[in-house]
């Protein structure tokens, strides 16, 4: 890529990109700007479906979040991060498309390759940095936020995703062979309806955490800088409506 990227969001998998972030990344799309999604593994050891379908599901949800580019990294499915070596096709992508900000998962997850991508991800931006290691021109990316997979945390900010939630489920349910359940192959606890609806009270919830219908969370591991006070981006209602309600207010 020649083009330096606005948002570039890691994935241990196809698919957690769109569970964690999809919104966020819809939104910044929809703006102009470039943004990339890097799927770690091919998710090669799923329990559904295989490489062929997951290779199709992830050209139709890249194409319905309208990413300027999806790349995919072939480290191993099962294995993430426990190679040294690991760390180097991340520094590597970093430099290549000179990110502003990066998106990688919350480094505690149940499932063991989000919580090392998580950590990976933290390690290559510093490392993307240091002129002696790995090859190609140094960039460190300006900010480093992670999105919720399964672990909750106490979010640093929240977005409003509610104007693009629909397309957001679309670009989930794109990848029919881990959660659409249609057929008598082997099921799992993502392939159920109740993880669906998980994630909907999910993001209801922290929708409600700022006055919006739904909400993607992330977290910042330091103090985000502004030059002056936020503004919250919901705060007024039209003349004649009740604001939206909101835990906090």
């Amino acid at each position: 890529m020649t083009d330096s990227l606005d948002i570039l969001a890691f994935a241990a998998h196809p698919d957690d990109a769109e569970i964690g972030c999809g919104g966020s990344l819809l939104l910044t799309a929809d703006q102009g700007r470039r943004v990339a999604v890097v799927d770690m593994s091919a998710g090669e050891m799923s329990t559904r479906g295989n490489l062929t379908q997951r290779k199709q599901e992830t050209e139709s949800a890249s194409k319905l979040l309208g990413l300027s580019a999806r790349l995919a990294l072939g480290l191993p499915d099962g294995y993430i991060g426990t190679d040294p070596d690991h760390r180097i096709p991340v520094i590597d992508v970093i430099r290549a498309t000179r990110p502003r900000i990066v998106l990688a998962p919350f480094w505690e997850d149940r499932h063991p390759d989000h919580a090392a991508a998580g950590k990976l991800v933290r390690e290559a931006c510093f490392f993307a940095g240091v002129q002696k290691i790995g090859s190609g021109l140094p960039h460190r990316p300006e900010s480093v936020y992670y999105y919720m997979l399964h672990h909750p945390f106490q979010p640093t900010f929240v977005v409003d995703i509610s104007t693009v939630w629909t397309r957001k489920q679309a670009a989930i349910a794109a990848y029919a062979s881990q959660f659409q359940a249609v057929d008598d192959g082997p099921q799992t606890a993502i392939s159920q309806s109740g993880f669906g609806r998980f994630l909907e009270a999910r993001s209801i919830y922290f929708g409600a955490m700022i006055g919006a219908a739904y909400g993607e969370a992330f977290y910042s591991p330091g103090p985000i800088a502004l030059n002056l006070f936020p503004e919250p981006v919901n705060a007024s209602p039209p003349l004649g409506q009740l604001p939206a309600y909101s835990v906090w207010r």
